[in-house]
């Protein structure tokens, strides 16, 4: 940074309140580029694309035209996105429209911008800072703003004019950081608290937030628990798999229909980054997998998996699973066992389960990425008769029906009361998933946190 910006950035930051940025005594001053920022532009007018490059110059940010043919890159490796136009329909894109609904998951920033060569258009500019907003949900969206060129504006000004603003965004992306937190601090302290049997508390250590976990420091880079000699090349890896999850059922046959097709809108634009979808691949498809789950479910080859694997009375069978979701799938067993007293749709479930699976060393299929029955922390729950209904995604595609096309209603789903056991404690549903596996519920404590804000 040059010495005059880096001064009036800091003169900024101190302007706050000094206390605003003190943790344990340190004063977090965050970096000016506030993370690696992606630039994302719908032009076919010049001038937009020579503020598009400034834009991108002094935010050290990537260039993406998503008017292109190109499949997008892994979105997961940023943290800002700036998202232009150019005003010419007066509205946002389509295709910058599907962008936003694609991603609107993700906690990263976006800031809009957009160009003209109207005066006319002038007008238009709150009008569609206001469609941004409808359209960027929550804290995400940072107003953005408009460039209006003159018929006879130089290349130089409309450079000079694009990358002003852009260092305007950068400093004002640091300051909402410090003043906030970062992610790093809430990742980490997520799951520190849901895992503080396994994991050491969240702590500020080495300019970072880490975790401790036998007896190694993870830190956490740009959405991956890493330990610190991996830190450096993050893209390596394979980052977390998070998404919102919502534990809320439906409550009546009449609202399952919006409930689930809510549901796999969301979760198939988190699919759609972050799956194996051969229309859209990454662009660290080569990506190892995370080593954080595999060491925090012990479970870095077979054997050591094996090792911490033991077998527990669940319903009525005998189940292996992970010595760690031991206590809290004997807590759903006994509240299921509650229910069923006064609840008769919760014994005919029960008389009609075939088997239940816990551990199975083997890869999610069609994936690279290791099941969560490979550490034992999933069970299956399949039943004796389909009734016609449909139970996993890749069964009902194998009979020739588009999965896709399969309403809540068709899927053999367990009780609503057995859903909202497990989920209170810590496991998460594959019937929520857009590909649909209704007899699968997995360990996520930090799933349940994320969409509740409750252990």
């Amino acid at each position: 940074m040059k010495i005059r910006q880096f001064c009036a950035f800091l003169t900024m930051l101190c302007s706050l309140a000094a206390c605003t940025f003190q943790r344990k005594d340190i004063v977090v001053i965050p970096d000016e580029r506030a993370g690696p920022n992606l630039v994302i532009y719908f032009a076919k007018d010049g001038n937009t694309r020579r503020a598009v490059r400034a834009i991108a110059q002094k935010t050290g940010g990537e260039l993406f035209d998503i008017n292109g043919k190109k499949p997008l890159p892994d979105l997961l490796g940023y943290d800002t996105f700036f998202v232009g136009a150019s005003l010419a329909e007066g509205r946002i894109p389509v295709a910058l429209e599907d962008f936003l609904a694609l991603t609107d998951f993700m906690d990263g920033r976006v800031i809009p911008f957009w160009t003209s060569r109207e005066d006319s258009d002038a007008g238009l500019a709150e009008d569609l800072n206001g469609d941004f907003e409808r359209l960027i949900q929550g804290e995400r969206f940072l107003p953005g703003q408009g460039f209006l060129f003159a018929p006879r504006v130089k290349a130089q000004d409309i450079e000079s004019m694009a990358g002003t603003w852009a260092e305007d965004a950068l400093t004002e992306l640091g300051l909402r950081r410090a003043a906030g937190g970062d992610q790093a601090e809430d990742m980490v302290k997520l799951f520190a608290e849901a895992y503080d049997g396994r994991l050491g508390p969240a702590v500020f250590q080495d300019q970072d937030w880490t975790l401790e976990m036998d007896g190694v420091r993870w830190y956490y880079a740009q959405g991956r628990f890493l330990p610190q000699d991996e830190v450096a090349a993050p893209e390596g890896f394979r980052p977390q798999f998070l998404y919102r999850y919502s534990p809320e059922p439906p409550d009546s046959p009449d609202e399952a229909s919006p409930w689930q097709n809510t549901v796999n809108r969301i979760i198939s634009r988190r699919e759609a980054l972050a799956s194996y979808h051969a229309y859209r691949p990454f662009v660290n498809a080569g990506a190892v997998r995370s080593p954080f789950f595999e060491t925090l479910w012990q479970a870095r080859t077979r054997t050591e998996a094996f090792s911490h694997q033991q077998w527990i009375d669940f319903l009525g069978r005998q189940v292996q699973i992970h010595e760690i979701i031991a206590a809290p799938l004997g807590r759903v067993d006994v509240r299921i066992q509650e229910l069923a007293k006064n609840d008769p749709e919760i014994p005919r479930w029960l008389n009609n389960l075939a088997s239940i699976t816990g551990w199975n060393w083997r890869n999610i299929a069609g994936s690279q990425n290791r099941s969560f029955h490979a550490y034992g922390a999933a069970v299956d729950l399949l039943m004796k008769t389909q009734a016609g209904m449909e139970t996993y995604w890749q069964w009902t595609a194998a009979k020739g029906i588009d999965w896709r096309t399969v309403p809540a209603e068709k899927r053999q789903n367990p009780p609503v009361a057995v859903i909202r056991t497990f989920e209170e404690q810590g496991f998460i549903w594959g019937g929520r998933w857009s590909r649909y596996d209704t007899m699968h519920f997995e360990y996520h404590p930090e799933l349940l946190i994320l969409g509740t804000g409750r252990t």
